[in-house]
């Protein structure tokens, strides 16, 4: 696999982070069930006559379309958001097209605080939420793994591969 940045020398890649599918696949069911609710609607201005029949066909075209348009695009979305850890740092990608990409690092020394978030029952349910990371930098950067499975796991990874960086010495430079 490629990743989104080139290693450091000695750096090696922990693990890799997604979101939870049922991120995409509540979005999926959202969309799926607006779209059946179209389509009864569409059926009902169709039933008035008229002038309606056209105006309805056009209606449910453009809805048609942006349901497949937005399931596409956060298709898109969630195959290519993704957080590595590696012995060194925490990598954010994020690309919301094939043509825009951020990617943000942090040292894993420079990790302070890190906590989860989880809300709502679906969140309790399908144990998935929020990991953020806030850094020691100026700027107060944070890293937000947002709708990741198993956010407690990712945490203590986290914790672990900050101690096991901060004992070894493996803690790169920072960047000027």
């Amino acid at each position: 696999m490629s990743y989104p940045v080139q290693l450091q020398e000695s750096e090696t890649v922990v693990r890799i982070i997604r979101r939870h599918p049922f991120s995409l696949i509540g979005r999926i069911i959202a969309t799926v069930i607006l779209w059946i609710i179209g389509i009864v609607l569409w059926q009902w201005l169709r039933s008035i006559g008229g002038g309606m029949q056209t105006v309805a066909d056009i209606l449910i075209a453009l809805g048609t379309l942006s349901a497949i348009g937005y399931i596409g695009i956060y298709w898109y979305r969630y195959h290519n958001d993704l957080w590595i850890v590696t012995n060194q740092r925490l990598i954010d990608s994020t690309k919301t097209t094939p043509f825009n990409q951020n990617v943000k690092t942090a040292n894993l020394a420079n990790i302070q605080d890190i906590n989860i978030r989880k809300n709502g029952i679906f969140q309790t349910i399908f144990e998935y939420g929020d990991v953020i990371c806030q850094t020691a930098s100026a700027a107060g950067r944070t890293f937000e793994f947002v709708g990741v499975g198993k956010p407690a796991e990712i945490l203590d990874l986290i914790d672990d591969q900050r101690t096991l960086a901060l004992r070894s010495g493996h803690v790169p430079a920072p960047r000027g």
